[in-house]
């Protein structure tokens, strides 16, 4: 049993620690620069968009080299900063997640009694009926296996 859990604590650590790894690297490594796109959103002088440029380097600490960037995050993280939002520029990430947790749960808690209501009536209408079963379950193994995003796509197209 201790052998058991403590191989799972160390894989849960090291999902923990390369997911926390993957979310600074894709937007410190993907094309583009979010301060130039920060700031063509206002129409200014060059010497203006300059000044601010390198405040905003600054601000998000982009002027450190990458390994202090780095362990910058890791101890931000621990310590439960998650920084300042780029887009809503200077909310912290905190507070921007805090407005959007409430329309989540409205949309969230409906959707999942109603998934749950609908799934227990139609698993109880196909158990009932072994050819339903049969054919059905294939198929929604199928389903189960799509990526949401693929789903929401595919049932956009079907239904739109």
């Amino acid at each position: 049993m201790g052998k058991y859990l403590r191989r799972k604590i160390i894989i849960y650590l090291l999902t923990f620690f390369f997911a926390v790894t993957i979310d600074w690297v894709i937007p410190r490594f993907m094309p583009g620069d979010p301060i130039r796109t920060l700031l063509s959103r206002a129409a200014m002088r060059t010497e203006a968009m300059d000044l601010l440029y390198n405040y905003y380097n600054k601000v998000f600490s982009l002027d450190l080299p990458l390994w202090k960037q780095y362990v910058n995050f890791w101890f931000s993280l621990f310590k439960g900063d998650l920084g300042t939002s780029v887009y809503l520029f200077p909310s912290p990430v905190f507070e921007v997640i805090k407005r959007a947790v409430p329309y989540d749960i409205l949309l969230l808690v409906p959707a999942i009694l109603l998934s749950w209501i609908a799934g227990n009536k139609f698993g109880a209408f196909a158990a009932r009926k072994k050819r339903l079963d049969n054919t059905i379950l294939p198929i929604w193994y199928v389903i189960t296996a799509t990526p949401y995003m693929w789903l929401g796509i595919l049932l956009a197209w079907v239904f739109g």
